[in-house]
């Protein structure tokens, strides 16, 4: 699928700015940082941080600080790098949000790969289990180290994307829905992927959805 690679090349982009910052011995980038969704939306950043330390513990995990313990730039919601490489704070999470809020990232605060557009939003995180929990962040080799989390701006949630929430969330696509659940394999995360993207496409198209900002704001 076109927009799985697109994607994917996103999350690499993501890493070489690291790397190339490494190399230089020093980061030169300049994040930007937003405080609510209309701002995002609008791309009107609320704070700006020139050359911060940049950490990435692997594409779906990041740190972005100014000192070791300042955790100061986790209060905003979101975060951009570059022109289009945008990232969402699970501190934010943690405090904004119910459901599966500390599951992106094991509990501890980092900034999280952020896809969205006026009508939906998801992140992507590492699957996170008990020895990643206790020994820290976890090496990611294909999409099967990687879950879904869907923001449900009606209940204030945050939720990973599992064959029961898509089961779910298609009650508003029927014929997606019973192609879904018709599938061999819909319990597996390749299915999962698949149809969680056709969902975002069709709600990202559907008249009738309300707007983010109308639910937040």
């Amino acid at each position: 699928m076109k927009k799985n690679l697109l994607r994917h090349l996103v999350l690499i982009v993501i890493a070489a700015t690291a790397l190339c910052a490494q190399a230089a011995n020093e980061p030169r980038d300049t994040v930007y940082f937003y405080d609510t969704w209309k701002q995002m939306l609008e791309m009107e950043p609320a704070a700006m941080i020139v050359s911060p330390f940049i950490d990435i513990e692997n594409p779906y995990e990041i740190d972005i600080y100014t000192t070791q313990n300042d955790y100061s730039l986790y209060d905003h919601l979101a975060a951009t790098l570059g022109d289009s490489i945008w990232l969402v704070s699970t501190a934010y999470l943690q405090h904004h949000f119910k459901g599966d809020n500390e599951k992106p990232s094991g509990g501890r605060f980092m900034y999280a790969p952020l896809f969205f557009n006026e009508k939906v939003a998801y992140l992507m995180a590492p699957t996170y289990g008990v020895k990643e929990i206790l020994f820290g962040p976890m090496e990611v080799n294909s999409s099967d180290d990687v879950d879904y989390y869907y923001f449900d701006f009606r209940k204030r949630e945050l939720r990973k994307v599992n064959s029961s929430v898509l089961s779910e969330l298609l009650e508003d696509y029927h014929d997606l829905k019973m192609r879904y659940e018709g599938m061999k394999d819909y319990k597996k995360k390749y299915m999962i992927e698949e149809f969680f993207m056709k969902y975002i496409d069709r709600a990202s198209q559907d008249f009738m959805r309300p707007y983010i900002v109308d639910l937040v704001e």
